[in-house]
């Protein structure tokens, strides 16, 4: 399915009801449950007048989030998916406190918003969306480069004691593997009933992540090694 238009209405700065299409260009609405997720589409009756078209080639399936659609003051018109409309749409009413009944519309887009990311929280380093109703879960990881764990300066001397030069050695571990936020974010992700494939899933992702930092330290003591050898 794709959004290709939206229900009319007289009054300015709301949100309508979107309208998508099939391949053979039959109408539908989206049935969509707590958590802004489409659970279904029905087909499209209405009078004709009452549609205007718009076009979004993002892919609409069930499970996935609909559109929203929203029409503001002077000509403003946003539609998307909805993670990305229901941001833009409040940023825009942020910025444009003279609308009428605007704490009104805010509420009514704080709300949506609730709605739309209830199924995402954070723990720590990583992005996890559950769907209680079954075992899908979708990770996404953000691990932090690694950081200087310590430096050791030593005074050398070029010729002139009296000219002291500053080396500084860095040695940089899988600080990952030590630190008390990742571990415990592995505890949690460990105690959720996981399948088979999520699970190897998450340790690729693990293994991926860990041979970016060796590759990181590795480059690293090569530039140090560098460094030393044409200092002398």
């Amino acid at each position: 399915m794709k959004l290709v238009g939206y229900i009319k209405e007289k009054k300015e700065n709301s949100f309508r009801i979107p309208v998508y299409a099939n391949a053979k260009g039959a109408f539908f609405f989206h049935t969509v449950d707590e958590r802004y997720n489409i659970t279904d589409f029905v087909a499209a009756t209405y009078p004709e007048k009452n549609f205007q078209k718009i076009y979004l080639s993002r892919k609409f399936e069930t499970g996935n989030k609909g559109a929203i659609v929203f029409i503001g003051s002077e000509g403003y018109l946003h539609y998307n998916e909805a993670p990305s409309a229901i941001e833009e749409i409040i940023h825009y009413l942020n910025d444009h406190s003279t609308i009428a009944n605007i704490n009104v519309l805010l509420d009514e887009a704080m709300l949506l918003k609730n709605r739309i990311f209830s199924d995402h929280f954070v723990v720590d380093n990583f992005v996890v969306k559950m769907d209680p109703t079954d075992d899908h879960i979708i990770l996404s990881f953000d691990f932090p480069s690694p950081k200087k764990n310590s430096i050791t300066e030593k005074e050398t001397t070029n010729g002139n004691p009296e000219i002291p030069q500053k080396r500084r050695e860095q040695t940089v571990p899988l600080e990952q593997e030590s630190d008390p936020a990742f571990n415990n974010a592995i505890k949690q992700l460990n105690a959720v009933d996981m399948n088979f494939e999520l699970k190897l899933k998450l340790r690729a992702e693990e293994r991926r992540s860990k041979l970016k930092t060796f590759n990181y330290q590795f480059k690293l003591n090569q530039n140090t090694a560098k460094r030393k050898n044409s200092a002398e």
